[in-house]
């Protein structure tokens, strides 16, 4: 049976618990009941969960002993707001790559194929240069939200992390906003096959700057440390990101050579993209963890509780 703590280590040391109330609104940590009023080393009254469990799960000592920031739910709503422009990005680049990828696949295996103007455009030109305003007013929106940070007056994130997004964002938008014109008569045919790999410089490089904020400000979310397989890793997205950019000049490459080099480079440049998509896509979920916690920062324990009573001296 697991023994229940006599004390706890709060923000401002250690908190002995005989003898105390809840005196402020805590759910319980497995059915959720309030246990305002309940006594420290009791249980809870619906599930019978010992109290010192569910106080334990509700503070977050590290949080407090970190430096403030001046306006922590902009800095969440930044990161969210970072992560939703990558997912964008990622998922307009994947399905611009599917469509490229089917039109390839029909092609006879020589460089004829792809002389035939004008090549068909399976999305409306339009809806890509919206997707890139849409990278950029979103990605602005983040950039907002992190300009007191970047200023220097705390430390989360840095100047380095802001610029970086910031050149990210804008070469990811230009790059989207620039596929329409590569997929008309008038490119070359070698440029329309290059076309996804434009806007994953901007993609590579948004990642780098938000990973700088990402871990910075993950530390004030004990969902976020502690996160093992859930939590996303930015390196293994950059590296799917250069096998990307591998398949696609084997793909390049294979418009002399011949279809087997093709379905090859395409198999492999998909599944990368595929795990970049949803990699990123989960960095949002990852996102809205840090969100929450900023949002609602956890109480210290000595706020949860009565005052501790005075023991009698000798």
């Amino acid at each position: 049976m697991t023994r229940i703590p006599t004390m706890l280590m709060g923000a401002d040391g250690f908190e002995h618990l005989p003898g105390r109330r809840v005196v402020r609104s805590l759910d319980c940590l497995q059915c959720g009941y309030d246990l305002n009023g309940a006594e420290a080393m009791g249980r809870c009254s619906e599930c019978g969960m010992p109290v010192p469990f569910s106080l334990a799960g509700s503070i977050d000592p590290i949080v407090h002993k970190l430096s403030p920031i001046p306006n922590p739910q902009a800095v969440g709503r930044g990161l969210v707001a970072t992560a939703c422009a990558l997912a964008l990005l990622s998922t307009a680049i994947f399905i611009w790559s599917c469509g490229l990828a089917w039109y390839l696949s029909g092609g006879s295996g020589s460089a004829a194929r792809f002389s035939l103007p004008p090549v068909p455009l399976w999305l409306p030109a339009r809806l890509w240069w919206y997707i890139g305003l849409a990278i950029v007013a979103i990605g602005g929106l983040a950039l907002w939200s992190f300009k007191p940070q970047a200023g220097g007056r705390v430390p989360v994130g840095t100047v380095r992390s802001v610029l970086l997004l910031a050149i990210g964002v804008l070469l990811s938008a230009l790059a989207v906003a620039v596929i329409p014109v590569v997929s008309s008569g008038f490119a070359k045919p070698w440029l329309l096959v290059a076309s996804p790999l434009f806007p994953l410089p901007g993609l590579a490089i948004m990642l780098v700057g938000f990973r700088g904020v990402l871990l910075d400000v993950g530390k004030r979310s004990s969902t976020f440390r502690r996160a093992k397989v859930r939590r996303q890793r930015i390196p293994p997205l950059l590296i799917a990101i250069g096998l990307v950019t591998v398949a696609w000049v084997s793909l390049l490459l294979s418009l002399q050579v011949g279809e087997s080099l093709r379905a090859i480079s395409l198999a492999v440049g998909l599944l990368a993209l595929i795990f970049v998509a949803i990699g990123c896509w989960y960095l949002l979920l990852n996102a809205w963890w840090i969100y929450a916690a900023l949002r609602v920062p956890p109480e210290r324990l000595r706020d949860l509780l009565t005052e501790a009573e005075l023991l009698p001296s000798d």
